[in-house]
C-alpha cells in the first residue's frame, strides 16, 4: 500500500517547482500514515525493518536527488540520508508508536477485563501448548 500511496503522489515528489521541505512534508503526511497504519500491533522482524528502511530511503533519494562530487554525480549514501532526516526514520516511528500504545494499556482502568488480556498478549504470558500436551 505504501508504493500505491507514493506513486499516487509521484508527480508532486518529482516536481522541480516544489521545495524539498514541502516534498518531505508530503511524504510524511500522505505516504507515511498509509505505510504505518496499525503499526502499534506489529511485531517487526529484522527483514521487515530492512524492507521499510529501503522503502523510505528510496523515497528520500527521489526527494533529495543526487550529489555532485568532483564533476561526477552520485546517489546519496544511507548515512547522508540519516543525517538529513536526523534519525527520524520510519522504523523508529513504528517502535515509538508501539511504546505509546503500551503506555495507553498501562493507563487503562484496573477494572477493565481487556487490560489483562492485552497485557498477556503484549508480554507474551499466554501459555502455549507443547507437542506432548496436544498429543496426550
Amino acid at each position: 500500500m505504501g508504493n500505491k500511496a507514493y506513486y499516487a503522489n509521484r508527480q508532486l515528489v518529482n516536481s522541480s517547482l516544489i521545495s524539498r521541505s514541502s516534498k518531505l512534508q508530503i511524504y510524511r503526511t500522505l505516504v507515511c500514515p498509509v505505510v504505518t497504519y496499525g503499526s502499534e500491533s506489529w511485531t517487526l522482524t529484522m527483514e521487515e525493518e530492512r524492507a521499510l528502511a529501503v522503502f523510505e530511503r528510496k523515497i528520500l533519494r527521489k526527494i533529495y536527488g543526487s550529489v555532485k562530487e568532483n564533476e561526477l554525480w552520485r546517489i546519496r549514501r544511507n548515512d547522508e540520508l540519516e543525517a538529513i532526516i536526523k534519525g527520524e526514520n520510519i522504523v523508529r516511528f513504528i517502535k515509538c508508536q508501539r511504546i505509546r500504545w503500551l503506555g495507553q494499556i498501562e493507563r487503562m482502568q484496573d477494572t477493565a477485563i481487556q487490560k489483562d488480556v492485552v497485557r498477556k498478549v503484549v508480554c507474551n504470558k499466554t501459555k502455549r501448548k507443547t507437542k506432548n500436551e496436544t498429543a496426550g
